[in-house]
Parts: C-alpha cells; sequence; structure tokens
C-alpha cells in the first residue's frame, strides 16, 4: 500500500505532467494503446465494419438463445472473444498476402517490443482469446443446461502452461 508521502508526491509530479503541446504530439500519443488491435478497448477498430460485427453478434445470439443476465454476459464475452480471434487470423492472413509468404524481421515489426518474435506473440493472444472463449461457452453450457434441468457436473478448470 502507498504511504501518504507516496501519495502526495505522486499528485505533485501529475502536476508537472503537461503531456504533448503539439497537435502532431497529440495525435501520435492518441494511437499509443493502438499497435495492433487485438486488445483494444474499442471491439471495432481500423477498417472493420459495425454492421459485420452486428450480423456476427445477432448470429451468436440466436445459435446460443441466452436467458437472462448471466448468459448474456457470457454470450457477450464469447463474441469478444470470438471476434478477436478472427482479428488474429486476419493480421496473419494480411501479413502473408502482403509479403509473400512470412519474412520473420517483417513479421516481428507489427510486435516490435514485445517479447519474442511475432508468431510466438501471435499464438499467446490466441491461446488466451481460445482460452476465455471456450471458458465462456463452457459455462454458458453448464448454466444452460441446470436451466433446462440435465445433470450438469461442476465446472473444472484445468489450466495449461504452453510455455515450456
Amino acid at each position: 500500500m502507498s504511504s501518504l508521502l507516496n501519495i502526495q508526491a505522486n499528485k505533485n509530479n501529475a502536476l508537472k505532467s503537461t503531456g504533448p503541446q503539439t497537435k502532431s504530439g497529440k495525435e501520435i500519443s492518441s494511437k499509443n494503446s493502438l499497435k495492433h488491435g487485438i486488445l483494444s478497448k474499442d471491439l471495432i477498430i481500423r477498417d472493420e465494419s459495425p454492421k459485420e460485427l452486428e450480423i456476427f453478434k445477432n448470429n451468436i445470439y440466436m445459435s446460443l438463445q441466452p436467458k437472462g443476465s448471466i448468459e448474456e454476459l457470457l454470450v457477450e464475452k464469447i463474441i469478444t472473444s470470438a471476434w478477436r480471434l478472427r482479428r488474429i487470423l486476419q493480421i496473419e492472413n494480411e501479413q502473408f498476402q502482403k509479403n509473400g509468404y512470412p519474412k520473420w524481421e517483417q513479421l516481428n515489426q507489427a510486435f516490435k517490443g514485445y517479447e519474442g518474435n511475432f508468431i510466438k506473440t501471435l499464438s499467446r493472444y490466441e491461446i488466451m482469446l481460445e482460452r476465455n472463449f471456450y471458458k465462456a461457452l463452457h459455462e454458458l453450457q453448464r448454466i444452460q443446461g441446470i436451466r433446462n434441468g440435465q445433470g450438469v457436473l461442476a465446472s473444472v478448470a484445468v489450466e495449461i502452461n504452453s510455455e515450456v
């Protein structure tokens, strides 16, 4: 926990921080958090179509038919994870289309500053998103099974460390 002195020092330092001053500096800093968009705060980025996302959402909602707030929350998590997984595949595809089969140095530029190389980083995001997707899907299926009167076992979480 921060001491009162640390908190006061942080407040004083924050007053000195002015951020970028020029229009071009502000434009550049506005994109600091968006490097590749996989985990963007906004689900729609750059050239993605809000209409396509809406169709994607509707199809998943119709397929999974959630009832109640908890099921809807799980379906939203499924949609978010699936949409971002699609983005990963698009990133891979665009890199291959643009550069032919991978020239690893060029692929690494998309994830410069991350530990490891492009494929390792992209794979890590893909594993995380798949885990989120299936975890939400299995929990939704479990809850729907209980609601439908099926004998459902308690959920089991198995953590697998993919880094060797």
